[in-house]
């Protein structure tokens, strides 16, 4: 191998290594933007079901047919959403880096 050839081949090596740097950045951004829109959304529910007249902040709200956590006050089940969507994003990323034929093998029940 010439000198030439190694040069290109780390030069590539690093190219690719830098784009699944900026990959994984990229990632790791936009999962804490859907934290952030998830607690965003939960602040604006908060403010709105405090204008109904009841200054209660840990009242336990009626449930209804698209409550996710029902029992729960509303502020506990923003809590629970944030940590299933980071679970889920953490299992996602994990899955990602092996084969598909060895997802069989794993308990995700």
């Amino acid at each position: 191998m010439t000198d030439e050839e190694a040069a290109v081949r780390i030069q590539s090596s690093y190219k690719g290594f830098k784009v699944r740097k900026e990959i994984q950045e990229q990632k790791e951004t936009k999962a804490a933007t859907r934290i952030q829109a998830n607690f965003r959304g939960h602040k604006t529910r908060k403010e709105l079901a405090g204008q109904g007249g009841t200054d209660e902040v840990d009242e336990v709200y009626p449930n209804d047919e698209n409550d996710d956590c029902p029992g729960y006050s509303e502020e506990e089940a923003a809590a629970i959403k944030i940590q299933a969507n980071f679970r889920g994003h953490k299992t996602r990323k994990e899955l990602a880096g092996m084969p598909f034929s060895c997802w069989i093998f794993l308990d995700i029940c």
